[in-house]
């Protein structure tokens, strides 16, 4: 005997889910290329899951749902349970093994300007008195040099430590850096 739900055959309605779910993926993905931002997504963030994720546990349980009963002989209970089971671990390792640690900014090596600001750095090219001269940053995403003006329009030699007070794309303003402990 076959398990209808809405008066449907299951595979009818497994079928139906995995359509729609592949529909709405396709216009979020369109709209995140067009709008920065996926539409849908952005509605289905509002719960308390990430919408993707439950996007994409519909998409594998109406999946594994569909060929259990279309293409297997075991009662329509048991595989709904697997096509749960299957939803939860797929969208769980689609979760805890791609969306949260691209979400985590610490793990990109990427940096903002603003970032530098109370950096220590070590002079390279000396700061003259009007002018600029170069320094070097040691940061997580490796060395940066930027060019660099003194603050106090005093020049700066070669291999002086130096404290970053203040960044801007361009060029970076500098004091003399002297550590507290010796």
């Amino acid at each position: 005997m076959m398990m209808t739900l809405f008066g449907y055959p299951i595979e009818t309605v497994y079928f139906t889910v995995l359509v729609v779910v592949g529909i709405i993926i396709l216009i979020d993905v369109l709209t995140a290329l067009i709008f920065s931002v996926g539409m849908i997504s952005f509605v289905l963030d509002l719960l308390p899951i990430p919408g993707s994720v439950l996007l994409y546990f519909l998409g594998f349980a109406s999946a594994t749902g569909y060929c259990g009963e279309r293409y297997t002989s075991f009662s329509s209970l048991s595989i709904l349970i697997v096509a749960i089971v299957v939803g939860i671990a797929f969208s769980s390792i689609l979760y805890f093994g791609i969306l949260l640690p691209l979400s985590k900014k610490s793990d990109s090596i990427a940096y903002e300007t603003k970032d530098l600001e109370g950096k220590v750095a070590k002079v390279i090219t000396p700061v003259p008195k009007d002018g600029f001269g170069e320094v070097i940053v040691e940061m997580n995403a490796g060395n940066i040099s930027k060019a660099a003006k003194s603050d106090e329009n005093e020049p700066i030699g070669r291999d002086e430590t130096v404290l970053i007070i203040d960044a801007t794309d361009s060029f970076v303003t500098v004091v003399p850096y002297e550590p507290f402990l010796k």
